[in-house]
């Protein structure tokens, strides 16, 4: 039972869209010049930036997501470095979902350029799953423009479809039929499972397990015993059978908390370089807030050192709030009470949880706090009407431009809502 469905149902058909070489082929779609060139988006280039994506052209020399952008001009001298526009990828997002919407409800918004779609009842209607797929790859041709293309992979659940649409790129389709899965399984190693990670897949090398078919061959009750409750996915994986549903726009639930997390830039892992990136961070999530209508009662911090250990905590607030500054310093004293910044801190979250409507909360008694809130309000509106980037901290610049551009941009659940609130007067799904 490869979809996890009940027995006597129709045979799930679940595609799987994946936009190719996305911030960089948005890029090249707005910008004519730097078309046919090898560019990568990032950061700048001579303050140890990362490349958060390359073009088709500068893949061609090696160059990767997640490598440095030193390490990437070392490779293509001649290579072109575009700041990230996080805005503008978010709205061609937005313009892409929209599409795909009109061919069937069941669309899961999985990231920024990943989509699934559940095409079940739709395929056949469209000449097959695989015909669909290429009308799709057309449409958004036609809507995007041609610099814009995506891959799709198809196969009955979302596992195998991930791993189809490896083989279906660039801009082409791949199918995984049924009959299929014994080779998949015996081809894939491990680690190409989104969910297997460099440390999980090292057990699993030591218990001699390098393919899925290998993961397959151990017991549920085994797994579990070494890897707790995630040995039941993992079994399940190593059988090609993916437990976890597709998520439709309008089942997202309901906004429960805000907030960010970044990985540290190399160049602030130190204290003071991390009490940075939680500053641009409370910013961010004070920001967000604001934008909602929304205030928080509980603030958590979750901080990540080198060796991948984590520390924090969470404080409830008196009243909640919206205010980027109370959001910092009550997370401040949750960094000292719990040992202070790690020496080389790798990863900084923030998130205030427990949200309400700020409607509902009392405005500030004290007069520093309405001065604030005030201040908070001008700037606020000087960004809607000009942009994030027309008003910063100076304490948080050096963070903000190594930052901006190399993550932080997973905006799937804000674009999901906005889609569902959309939707919200037309007749329920089912």
């Amino acid at each position: 039972m490869l979809g996890g469905e009940g027995e006597g149902k129709r045979a799930v058909i679940i595609l799987h869209l994946d936009m190719d070489a996305y911030f960089a082929s948005v890029e090249q779609q707005a910008d004519p010049a730097l078309r046919g060139r090898p560019i990568v988006v990032s950061g700048r280039p001579d303050i140890h930036s990362v490349v958060a994506a390359a073009s088709r052209e500068a893949k061609r020399y090696g160059i990767r997501a997640g490598m440095t952008t030193w390490e990437a001009h070392k490779l293509c001298p001649h290579v072109t470095f575009v700041p990230g526009d996080p805005d503008k990828y978010e709205s061609v997002t937005r313009r892409f979902v929209d599409v795909l919407i009109e061919y069937t409800p069941m669309v899961e918004v999985y990231s920024i350029d990943e989509v699934f779609m559940d095409i079940t009842q739709e395929a056949s209607r469209h000449g097959g799953p695989e015909a669909l797929a290429q009308e799709i790859q057309s449409r958004l041709r036609a809507e995007l423009g041609d610099y814009i293309t995506c891959s799709i992979g198809i196969a009955p659940n979302k596992l195998l479809a991930k791993l189809a649409v490896e083989d279906a790129k660039p801009a082409g389709v791949h199918r995984i039929w049924p009959e299929d899965v014994p080779r998949v399984l015996r081809d894939t190693p491990v680690q190409a499972v989104c969910g297997i990670g460099p440390r999980t897949a090292r057990r699993l090398s030591h218990m001699g397990v390098w393919k899925l078919a290998d993961l397959g061959r151990y017991s549920e009750n085994y797994l579990r015993s070494v890897f707790g409750v995630y040995g039941t996915v993992l079994a399940l994986w190593g059988r090609g059978v993916d437990p976890t549903p597709l998520v439709p726009y309008w089942r997202e639930p309901e906004v429960k908390s805000v907030g960010h997390s970044h990985a540290v830039p190399r160049a602030l892992r130190h204290p003071e370089g991390a009490r940075s990136v939680l500053l641009y961070l409370c910013e961010r999530t004070g920001r967000r807030l604001r934008a909602k209508g929304l205030a928080g009662r509980v603030v958590h911090l979750d901080l990540r050192d080198a060796q991948m250990r984590h520390r924090g905590g969470q404080q409830a607030l008196e009243v909640p709030t919206d205010d980027e500054e109370i959001i910092f310093h009550t997370a401040l004293a949750l960094a000292k009470r719990h040992g202070g910044f790690p020496a080389e801190t790798t990863m900084v979250g923030v998130r205030v949880a427990s949200v309400v409507s700020r409607s509902e909360v009392s405005r500030p008694l004290l007069a520093d706090q309405a001065r604030r809130e005030r201040l908070e309000a001008a700037m606020d509106r000087i960004r809607d009407r000009y942009g994030e980037s027309a008003l910063w901290r100076g304490s948080v610049y050096a963070c903000r431009v190594l930052t901006q551009a190399t993550g932080g941009m997973g905006r799937q659940k804000d674009i999901a809502l906005t889609r569902k609130s959309v939707d919200s007067r037309s007749t329920p799904r089912p």
